[in-house]
């Protein structure tokens, strides 16, 4: 009995190595994609995957987000709530998404050379409803003119799970809100001259069937004159955390490869890499990405709270990464365009604005590569407006508002033949020869706008 259990203990581990072996050695288009399952997951939530498991048939393969489906999904645009890595699989479900209660199943394709693979509901999950946690607004700014009471802001992204209900909790006499959709507007013609820009801080309440959530200044709107340009884009980020860099309507870019640049008059070549050159978390801060970091500011009532601004580390490497916005919509822009554009930098680094640059970039979006945004057909509005940004000042930890407004705030005009187009803008911060001077500036981006009439 022991000699049969022997050998039949054997033969299975023989029949084990032989599969393992069989499979190390595939040979094919991909198969046996594989994700661990998502657990308990709530409305609104962030999520990232683990890396799947998939045999890859010994080749470097490509993963794409097919499709997301369910029945059950009640928002406007599905598989915006979801990106995948096209390298690694991992997948993530956005913050502050607009998904439903219900179940969801995803498609994945992965490919290879000798071809592609479609994997059918890879991955599924229910999004279950909790007590509303958080309420934002993208853009969380809008301009209307004063007699711009058909418009509306866009719908609220809430975490918790709907159905919804709405309240404003001030300025009602103002302004009123769409008690299903949270969209808010104008209730009447707001008296206003030409060249005056009125600005209100709204508070709102949303409820579900398990709670309710008062945010004060859940959402901002500027009543403008007909002369002040209308505002099309606000760059919105939250705090930067080791799994995401906090960017909600812009996405962070890392150039790789061999870059050419004029740094001083003279042509200079460098070659970047991922792992010298490329995105890296380390005391509690991302480096060489834009991200999203914390600082105290002072409003002009003495008040101090903290806010977060876009910043860009290099940390004594060389590196060039781009801000890139989303599509921004200038078709009712056919008069002039422009970036409003208000940031500080912080340390000098040695050469200080001679090796490193905030640059400012624009492109139509039909010339825009999402694949490989450095390839996109960018056009270079200033190579250069770090020394516009405000000093970091000396002896304080908080930055005053007013002061930062005047002295860190510039305009760079967009050309003619942008308006009335969807496009993208982008900053672009580059830091190269440190034989010039140290990387170490920091560049941190306030707000960054784009506004037209």
């Amino acid at each position: 009995m022991i000699k049969h259990l022997t050998l039949l203990l054997l033969s299975i581990l023989l029949l084990g190595a032989c599969q393992k072996e069989e499979n190390s050695f595939y040979v094919g288009v991909p198969k046996d994609l594989r994700y661990v399952g998502i657990g308990e997951y709530y409305c609104g939530e962030a999520f990232t995957t683990d890396q799947p498991s998939v045999f890859t048939g010994g080749e470097e393969v490509i993963f794409t987000l097919l499709d997301v489906k369910s029945d059950d999904y009640e928002g406007e645009d599905l598989m915006e709530n979801f990106r995948i890595q096209s390298r690694t699989g991992i997948i993530t479900i956005r913050d502050f998404n607009d998904l439903s209660v219900g179940r969801y199943t995803i498609d994945v394709e992965v490919k290879n050379s000798m071809g592609a693979t479609s994997f059918t509901d890879i991955l599924d999950f229910t999004a279950d409803q909790i007590a509303p946690q958080d309420i934002i607004y993208m853009p969380n700014i809008y301009s209307f003119y004063g007699d711009d009471t058909e418009i509306e802001t866009n719908r609220p992204h809430v975490k918790g799970g709907g159905p919804y209900s709405f309240r404003l909790t001030e300025h009602t006499d103002i302004f009123s809100i769409d008690e299903e959709l949270g969209r808010v507007k104008l209730t009447n013609n707001f008296p206003i001259e030409d060249d005056q820009i009125e600005v209100f801080e709204i508070g709102i309440e949303v409820a579900n069937t398990l709670g309710e959530l008062v945010k004060d200044a859940a959402v901002t709107i500027e009543i403008i004159g007909k002369n002040v340009g209308q505002l099309f884009y606000n760059a919105i980020s939250f705090l930067g955390t080791p799994t995401s860099y906090g960017l909600q309507n812009a996405v962070h870019h890392t150039t790789y490869g061999v870059v050419e640049k004029e740094i001083d008059g003279e042509a200079y070549i460098t070659e970047l890499n991922d792992e010298d050159n490329g995105p890296a978390y380390t005391g509690g801060l991302w480096r060489r990405a834009w991200a999203g970091v914390a600082f105290n500011f002072e409003n002009e009532d003495g008040f101090v709270n903290e806010k977060i601004v876009k910043g860009y580390w290099s940390w004594n490497q060389e590196s060039r990464g781009d801000l890139i916005s989303d599509v921004i919509d200038l078709s009712y822009a056919d008069e002039e365009g422009y970036l409003d554009i208000t940031g500080f930098w912080r340390y000098t680094g040695g050469a200080q604005n001679l090796n490193q640059h905030l640059g400012v970039m624009i492109c139509k979006q039909s010339e825009y590569n999402e694949d490989a945004p450095e390839t996109s057909n960018w056009t270079v509005l200033a190579n250069d407006i770090s020394e516009d940004l405000m000093p970091f000042p000396s002896g304080t930890t908080t930055i005053n508002e007013r002061l930062l407004r005047e002295e860190g705030n510039v305009q760079v005009s967009i050309p003619s033949n942008f308006l009335k187009e969807e496009v993208r803008v982008a900053l672009r911060a580059d830091f190269f020869n440190p034989e010039l001077g140290g990387l170490a500036r920091r560049f941190y981006i306030y707000q960054m706008q784009v506004r037209g009439k």
